[in-house]
């Protein structure tokens, strides 16, 4: 059974969180000032509007698209983060599902709106946005190119990586049907959607670990990384596949059973032996979020309440961090990263504020709290919650 009242509760702080990490420009930092990110990156910005749309803050929504396609770069793509004024604050390679999130975003915003003086007048922008994706088209596979992804870890995301695919195929296939309704050429983007979805089930598909596989390596090393991984359920909740394909349900079971935190509970990331160690390797909340959005789309109340009780356990006074992890796991980052000399100062901001929680004398420590993300994602699915069981 789930907790209405706490729900509710977190539903209205994640409304608020949201509203404060929007600058007056539109920006959407990824956490509220004086966190460890006090920047605006492209992809929880673009989730952090689908969390406006999906809260009915339309006004919101606009103004975080308007402000990121003011800072398009003439390549199409949208940088790797911007500062607090829109300029471009990259130190990482352009991460193409960023482009393809923003877009999908705006896509989102029309069916939501159906403001077609908005995405005509940004026209152009689209365009750009989605040549930049098919610019970095593989022909020979038929899947798009990137040099990472969601976990900003190119050892195990640089190539035709499972996460970018699947965003910006449905980036494409829902610009198409705008396109087609506005009256607007969509030729090639349709073809390369149907290309990306045939890829995706031609090469991407393993049937010896009955799953979605994370990433094909092209360059350094052809390989197949095969690791269990958050990531290709992106092709469920984006909409690539449903979330009854079968394939999709093996890929979930190999999910559930591989990445639940036998301490903590909770759904990680990426196993802790990836080595992309980011204060531990424990649970996050928009990632154990997404599976509960898979079994609220099935009509599996059971298994949708086990993740969305998760979330409202670990809540902390109604905030959800960007992950939690045991002390022990936590200071082994510190060790590990200090000595190394890897200590940025944003790095430092989260040790200093995991340490200083109160969490942390009871054995967990509560990383970067809070972050906007889950908040956005708590929003999106209590209202599928709702709407679906309520």
């Amino acid at each position: 059974m789930i907790n209405k009242n706490k729900a509710e509760k977190i539903y209205k702080k994640s409304i608020q969180i949201l509203k404060k990490v929007q600058l007056r420009n539109g920006g959407c930092l990824a956490t509220p000032k004086g966190e460890r990110y006090p920047y605006v990156y492209p992809r929880d910005h673009a989730i952090c509007i689908l969390g406006y749309l999906s809260a009915g803050l339309v006004k919101e929504a606009k103004k975080g698209l308007t402000f990121v396609l003011k800072g398009q770069l003439d390549n199409g793509a949208f940088p790797q983060r911007y500062d607090t004024k829109g300029n471009d604050a990259s130190y990482k390679p352009i991460q193409i599902d960023g482009t393809g999130l923003i877009i999908y975003a705006l896509a989102e915003y029309y069916k939501k709106t159906h403001d077609s003086d908005f995405i005509l007048n940004n026209w152009a922008k689209i365009e750009n946005g989605l040549d930049y994706i098919v610019n970095n088209f593989d022909n020979e596979k038929d899947l798009i190119y990137t040099p990472n992804s969601v976990h900003e870890f190119p050892p195990t995301e640089d190539g035709l990586e499972i996460w970018a695919n699947a965003i910006c195929c449905a980036a494409l296939n829902e610009i198409s049907k705008i396109a087609d309704k506005l009256k607007k050429s969509c030729g090639k983007w349709c073809e390369i959607t149907h290309k990306v979805q045939a890829g995706l089930l031609k090469y991407m598909w393993n049937s010896r670990i009955c799953s979605f596989l994370k990433t094909i390596r092209l360059k350094e090393s052809s390989s197949t990384i095969t690791d269990v991984d958050i990531s290709p359920y992106a092709l469920a909740d984006f909409n690539v596949l449903p979330d009854k394909d079968e394939k999709i349900k093996c890929t979930v079971r190999r999910i559930e059973k591989l990445l639940w935190n036998k301490e903590l509970g909770g759904i990680c990331r990426y196993p802790k032996y990836e080595g992309r160690n980011n204060g531990g390797y424990g649970p996050w909340p928009h990632f154990t979020l997404m599976l509960s959005r898979h079994f609220i789309r099935l009509k599996d109340k059971k298994k949708a309440d086990k993740y969305l009780n998760w979330v409202l356990k670990i809540s902390y006074k109604d905030l959800l961090p960007e992950h939690i992890s045991t002390v022990a796991e936590f200071e082994e980052y510190v060790i590990d990263f200090t000595e190394a000399g890897l200590l940025r100062k944003d790095r430092l901001v989260m040790i200093e504020n995991a340490r200083k929680h109160p969490m942390f004398k009871k054995g967990i420590a509560y990383i970067t709290i809070p972050l906007a993300w889950p908040h956005a994602e708590f929003i999106r699915t209590w209202n599928l919650y709702k709407d679906t069981f309520l």
